[in-house]
């Protein structure tokens, strides 16, 4: 009987040893998961850029609208002087649009943007008037800010357009013929040999001209 105790005594030991060298698992409760919750959509977006027009110095931005959202157009960082609705196109109207390229930007309130850019031609010279490029040219005559100056300019009416011819202080120095925008057609006369690049063939004395300036003396 006493053997049978000792049994008994001695299995219960070992059971408790056991039981405090073992590892326990831990339990997870569903509510301490670690998924990921999806990302929220970005609305699509609800316009689309139709067409940049220019009509002298006034730009008008037209977009079409696929639904009512609020949309910002800028030209140089300008809001429009108008805008003109028809829907579903939307036109943002920029007046007194000055000569040269301006960048455009279309946002909307949910994000999404566009940029684009025009370009505002300079308008023609009416009849008798100086370009611009001439104009600004003969202020800084007048103010003594060109350092070699010629000694006149020009305006002569050749093939169908309007042309400068601009001559030099030095007879070793070639002529200038410009066009309209004041871009270099060539040199007429002038130079060591006095014909001037020898392919230009204008001839002053041939016709009639306006003389658009003239070196004081």
């Amino acid at each position: 009987m006493k053997v049978i105790v000792l049994a008994v005594s001695g299995l219960f030991a070992v059971l408790a040893l056991g039981c405090s060298n073992g590892t326990v698992a831990p339990t997870t409760s569903p509510t301490q998961t670690n998924a990921t919750q999806p990302p929220t959509p970005r609305p699509i977006q609800e316009w689309q850029l139709q067409s940049i027009s220019v009509d002298q110095d006034t730009v008008v931005v037209s977009l079409h609208v696929f639904a009512g959202i609020a949309v910002r157009v800028t030209l140089d960082g300008n809001r429009p002087s108008r805008v003109e609705e028809s829907i579903p196109t939307l036109g943002f109207v920029f007046e007194n649009v000055a000569p040269g390229e301006h960048p455009i930007e279309i946002k909307d309130v949910v994000g999404h943007s566009e940029t684009a850019s025009v370009t505002v031609e300079a308008p023609p010279p009416v009849d008798g008037e100086s370009p611009v490029w001439l104009g600004d040219w003969i202020v800084d005559l007048d103010a003594g800010k060109v350092e070699f100056p010629p000694i006149s300019i020009m305006r002569y009416e050749w093939s169908g357009e309007t042309v400068y011819y601009v001559v030099k202080q030095c007879c070793d120095q070639f002529s200038d013929l410009l066009d309209a925008d004041g871009e270099l057609i060539g040199h007429p006369d002038g130079g060591i040999t006095g014909r001037g690049d020898g392919v230009t063939s204008f001839y002053p004395n041939s016709l009639k001209g306006e003389e658009i300036w003239k070196l004081k003396q």
